[in-house]
């Protein structure tokens, strides 16, 4: 180990430590961006947008592109963005948007016996199972799109004047 750098043993802490370190760690850095507050709350929000949007593979790959384009706070979007981890929220995050879609869509919450079938007993090699496959996923993905695309509204819109207030506080602390 390197003299004075510490950062490399908090990797070696049990995840029920070290993820409440790492919120704590973004939201310092959050605190601290120079930018202000309006902007920072809103580059913030978009990336809680983009955490719960159903477009699982990309959050970073969006965060980054809408960074670029807007001139935002890489920090303040990454930080929404990753409200979404694989560690704590993603299962539950995606469990929540397919409910919501099925629930706005009028469909039940328990997948079809035929898609559970398909996925218990696979026959790979036969091209029947995988059209049946794909005729069944529709049903879980398009709820778990609408689902998914309500929470990243929802949650966003949340997000914005909750941030907003925060670093309003601790900009109004630092000058008063």
């Amino acid at each position: 180990m390197v003299v004075g750098c510490q950062s490399s043993s908090i990797h070696h802490l049990p995840l029920t430590i070290y993820q409440p370190l790492m919120l704590r760690a973004t939201v310092r850095r959050l605190l601290a961006i120079d930018d202000p507050p309006e902007r920072t709350a809103l580059a913030f929000s978009v990336g809680v947008f983009i955490a719960f949007s159903p477009f699982l593979g990309l959050h970073t790959v969006m965060a980054t592109v809408i960074a670029f384009l807007f001139r935002f706070n890489k920090i303040a979007i990454y930080a929404g963005t990753f409200v979404n981890n694989p560690f704590f929220t993603l299962v539950p995050i995606i469990l929540a948007s397919y409910a919501i879609g099925a629930f706005v869509m009028g469909r039940p919450l328990s997948l079809s016996h035929e898609y559970l079938a398909l996925l218990k007993e696979p026959h790979l090699l036969t091209a029947t199972y995988w059209r049946e496959l794909f005729h069944h996923t529709r049903d879980v993905l398009v709820p778990f799109a609408i689902g998914g695309l309500t929470l990243s509204v929802v949650c966003s819109l949340a997000a914005y004047p909750l941030t907003l207030r925060l670093l309003r506080r601790k900009r109004g602390k630092e000058q008063g």
